[in-house]
């Protein structure tokens, strides 16, 4: 986990300088920068290139879930994702009564849609937690995609320092009809994203038509450019070891997704 105590052990780590404790990192690729000041407890993002910031909090280093955010908006800015496109916690009212929802990151296309909502969170058991309410149809993330109806994936994010050394997880959904499926299923009337018309349904399009499909690979990888989440066809770099309790996990949650049955 990415916890104040190892902070700055992340930041030189990915190649920040460092002067009286303000830590700063430039990305001339795509203009934006990076900042840390250790004094004052903040994290600074480049809102004066366009990058949108609607809630403060997740600028300080109260809750360890800004240290994942701010490591993921690193790699977004690594991989070539401009500052104006890339907004943290809008707000949505999510329902009548309700105190509403706000996306950790938020990523347009160049004609302004959202192309991407990503849900960040801590490393180990709060992603595992997360990961299985949206597999249950509690999570938040249908409910962002359906407030921003133009959104094409979605991710959970996850990332931590294992013996110092950082590591990522990335679950993608993709909300894009695969009218080869529609078709294939065409006995079963099956539902499409494009007819959902609330959260609730985008889930279960989700979970019913495409079996909980997602994807880990698609976003971060060097063979996979910005803005052009996902890609035609894996080579032999692409292979990575798993154990054979995440081979029976993925299997296990495909089974219950189709039969409708909550995991635990």
């Amino acid at each position: 986990m990415i916890t104040r105590e190892n902070f700055k052990d992340l930041l030189h780590q990915l190649g920040f300088s460092e002067d009286g404790g303000v830590f700063f990192k430039s990305f001339p690729a795509v203009d934006a920068y990076l900042a840390v000041d250790f004094g004052e407890g903040r994290i600074i993002y480049p809102e004066d290139k366009g990058f949108k910031v609607y809630r403060r909090q997740i600028c300080n280093f109260e809750a360890n879930e800004n240290f994942v955010v701010f490591e993921c908006v690193h790699r977004l800015f690594e991989k070539g994702y401009k500052p104006q496109h890339i907004e943290l916690e809008p707000y949505w009212q999510v329902g009548h009564g309700a105190s509403g929802g706000r996306a950790d990151i938020l990523i347009r296309d160049n004609d302004g849609k959202v192309l991407l909502i990503i849900e960040c969170k801590t490393w180990g058991k709060e992603f595992d937690e997360a990961w299985n309410s949206t597999l249950n149809g509690k999570g938040q993330l249908f409910t962002y995609a359906h407030q921003e109806r133009s959104t094409q994936y979605l991710c959970l994010y996850t990332s931590g320092l294992e013996d110092g050394v950082l590591k990522y997880s990335s679950h993608i959904i993709t909300l894009r009809d695969n009218d080869e499926i529609l078709k294939r299923k065409a006995a079963e009337s099956p539902r499409a994203y494009r007819d959902a018309e609330s959260a609730r349904e985008l889930y279960e399009v989700w979970r019913r038509t495409y079996v909980c499909d997602f994807t880990t690979r698609g976003i971060f990888e060097s063979n996979v450019q910005p803005y052009e989440i996902g890609k035609p066809k894996y080579t032999i770099a692409d292979l990575q070891t798993v154990t054979e309790s995440e081979v029976v996990s993925r299997f296990m949650c495909r089974c219950l997704c189709m039969r409708g049955i909550p995991l635990t």
